[in-house]
């Protein structure tokens, strides 16, 4: 392999190659970047990129309100709408950024549909109800997928009691509330927002909730295991870990939780207690994760059998009941499926799953049957032995790859899970982002019992 050199008797600098990732990243970590002149500074590097930057770290700096507020306004304006429509990722973990900063992040995130993830963790949060509920709104319009408010440890309880009720994203994936200053009485608020029952309409679609370093208490972290147990299938990683930190004793004679007692394994032996809930928290998330995989493989395998079976064309009209023609006299040609009523085609293709709802099993139906969501032809999206995947870029050699490049280095393993890129998974294979496109459309993400009184 060849190296950079330097030619004898030169005093010219050695040039190095600039990595393909940094120059569509703005990398600022720990550089003491303050307040105003610090944002111009970034606003700065924005301007002098020639293409547009997907991802913003800039933690450990100082730019506090000042500092994030001009930096927002200026990604808000019509000179930042270049990158605006192309971040992905801000990290703004320990800037001392207070309610006025978070206040210029939810405008930024009101409606933005690039924007994955947001760190605004280890500041200086405290509970505003203003800025909170400005930050829920824009969240419940937004496509962001994380959310970490880590360390902001004094948000307290009234964070619990005024955010998390209003947050009806059905794309928020992820949220971090470690050590935000939490204690027993936000456990029946979050029990009732991941369960569904809370009476400010809060909808939880979270695969993660961190949890951990709060004061919730053994009853309190029961209360929410209660919660996922009863009316929760969407959480598949749950962590509440040192949450014992308000003291056991206070704990056991608080007898005001909503349920009963008497349900939970408590005792005198408090570190037994703990080793039942930990124990009674990984049964129910593996359910909700076994669920989830047999929800999902149910869904694209109903769509593989209705998309024949329903799809029409845009001349056609949508699917109505109507008489079967007669049978033909020949009964060796193919039993006439389409000719069947639509209400007993859809009757047989519910007989090929047994997880999915009746209202999964209906957006799939109407999916199926719609011509605007066929794939295009063009590309060609069907893929033989793992032809067609992108090589790993970090992996030139392609040894380790486990798939066929260009019909080049054989090998029988294909993409594993989805996955194209073997060890690094710097990029997803595109069938893979196709499914999660569906599923999303479709709402089989996640396991979705039937109402009650519903057969």
């Amino acid at each position: 392999m060849s190296s950079v050199s330097r030619p004898r008797n030169s005093s010219a600098p050695i040039t190095r190659p600039i990595p393909l990732s940094s120059r569509s990243h703005v990398n600022r970590i720990d550089e003491g970047l303050s307040g105003g002149p610090g944002a111009q500074k970034i606003i700065a590097q924005l301007n002098s990129h020639r293409s547009p930057v997907t991802r913003i770290t800039l933690s450990h700096n100082s730019l506090g309100d000042e500092g994030v507020s001009q930096l927002f306004a200026f990604l808000c304006s019509a000179a930042g709408a270049r990158h605006r429509n192309n971040i992905s990722e801000i990290s703004l973990t320990s800037n001392g950024i207070g309610y006025r900063g978070l206040q210029a992040i939810a405008e930024y995130i009101q409606g933005n549909e690039a924007l994955k993830t947001v760190w605004i963790a280890n500041n200086l949060l405290t509970y505003d109800p203003s800025a909170f509920y400005a930050l829920a709104k824009a969240l419940n319009s937004s496509r962001l997928r994380f959310l970490s408010v880590t360390g902001n440890s004094h948000l307290g309880d009234a964070f619990a009691e005024g955010f998390l009720p209003l947050l009806k994203s059905p794309h928020l994936q992820e949220l971090h509330i470690n050590s935000v200053g939490l204690t027993r009485r936000s456990a029946p608020i979050i029990a009732s927002w991941i369960s569904g029952n809370s009476k400010r309409g809060g909808l939880c679609a979270l695969t993660t909730l961190k949890c951990s370093a709060n004061s919730l208490g053994i009853r309190g972290v029961w209360q929410i295991v209660r919660a996922v147990q009863r009316g929760n299938w969407s959480l598949t990683k749950l962590e509440m870990y040192a949450n014992y930190l308000a003291g056991a004793h206070a704990d056991e004679g608080d007898n005001s939780s909503e349920d009963s007692m008497d349900e939970e394994p408590l005792s005198r032996d408090t570190e037994e207690a703990w080793k039942e809930s930990e124990h009674a928290l990984h049964m129910v998330i593996r359910r909700n994760a076994s669920m989830k995989k047999e929800t999902e493989k149910e869904a694209l395998s109903l769509l593989r059998y209705s998309r024949p079976l329903l799809v029409r064309s845009k001349s056609t009209p949508k699917l109505s009941p109507s008489p079967p023609p007669p049978l033909p006299d020949d009964i060796s040609c193919p039993f006439p499926f389409h000719a069947l009523p639509v209400e007993l085609k859809l009757h047989i293709l519910a007989r090929l799953t047994q997880t999915l709802s009746s209202a999964q099993r209906t957006r799939i139906y109407n999916y199926a049957s719609d011509p605007s969501t066929l794939p295009p032809l063009l590309p060609m999206l069907r893929r033989d032995s793992g032809r067609g995947c992108l090589a790993d870029p970090s992996n030139f050699l392609g040894a380790s790859i486990g798939f066929e490049i260009l019909g080049g280095i054989p090998s029988g393993k294909g993409c594993a899970d989805g996955k194209c890129m073997g060890i690094g998974n710097s990029l997803l294979c595109r069938r893979e982002e196709e499914r999660t496109r569906f599923l999303e459309a479709v709402g089989c993400r996640v396991y979705e019992p039937e109402p009650k009184g519903e057969v």
